[in-house]
C-alpha cells in the first residue's frame, strides 16, 4: 500500500507511525519536523533551503523540482533528486508526491491522507518557518480552492490512470474521480490488508 501524506489538520486522527508498517509513505514540505516519510517531497526553494539546514537529507530521501534543486553546491552529501517528470505544473508538492508514488509505485492503491483542500486554510504547520501566517478565512486560499481541486481531479485521468486513488477525509467534500473514505472506514481497510 502506498500512502500519500498531505499537511492538513484532517492527517492528525492517524497514528503515522503504525501507516509505516503498512506501506511505503510519501510525505510533503514539513513533515519532516515530526515524521520521517520514506520519501519527502518539496518544491519549494525556501522550504529545500530549511531541509538541508537540518541536515534531515544527509539520512532521508527526498525530491525535489528544479525550482528547489537550485541549491547546488549545497546539496553534495545530502539524499536529493529531481522529481523525473517532463511535466511538474502545478507545483504543488502534495500533488508532485501522489505523482511521484505513481511513478514508482504503479500499483492499484494510493491513500491520499491530510489532503484538505476545501474551505478555510488547516495546514498543520501555518504560523512556522515558511509557512503563512493562519488567518480564519483567506480570500487568497477560497479562489484558489477550484484551481487544486482541478489539479487533484487530473490525477485520476492524467497523471494515476488504472488505479484506486482514496482520499482519507471526515467531511463530505468530494474530488471528482477520486473516492473518499471516512478515517474509520481507512483504518478498517488497512487493517484487514
Amino acid at each position: 500500500m502506498i500512502f500519500c501524506i498531505g499537511n492538513g489538520k484532517s492527517r492528525e486522527a492517524i497514528d503515522l507511525h503504525f501507516l509505516k508498517k503498512k506501506g511505503i509513505i510519501y510525505g510533503s514540505n514539513a513533515l519532516y519536523r515530526d515524521f520521517s516519510p520514506d520519501i519527502l517531497v518539496t518544491s519549494d526553494p525556501k522550504m529545500m533551503e530549511e531541509i538541508i539546514e537540518s541536515e534531515y537529507s544527509k539520512e532521508n530521501k527526498v525530491y525535489t523540482t528544479g525550482y528547489g534543486y537550485s541549491q547546488g553546491p549545497r546539496l553534495k552529501g545530502h539524499n536529493v533528486s529531481l522529481i523525473p517528470f517532463e511535466k511538474i505544473y502545478p507545483v504543488n508538492s502534495g500533488f508532485i508526491s501522489v505523482r511521484l508514488a505513481y511513478h514508482f509505485y504503479p500499483e492499484d492503491q494510493i491513500y491520499m491522507i491530510g489532503f484538505d483542500l476545501f474551505g478555510d486554510r488547516k495546514n498543520i504547520y501555518d504560523d512556522s518557518r515558511n509557512y503563512p501566517v493562519s488567518v480564519s478565512t483567506s480570500s487568497v486560499y477560497h479562489s484558489q480552492e477550484d484551481e487544486r481541486v482541478a489539479q487533484f481531479s487530473l490525477l485520476k485521468t492524467h497523471f494515476c490512470l488504472g488505479i484506486r486513488l482514496t482520499r482519507v477525509i471526515d467531511d463530505d467534500t468530494k474530488v471528482e474521480n477520486i473516492d473518499n473514505i471516512t478515517t474509520k472506514q481507512f483504518l478498517e481497510e488497512i487493517t484487514w490488508q
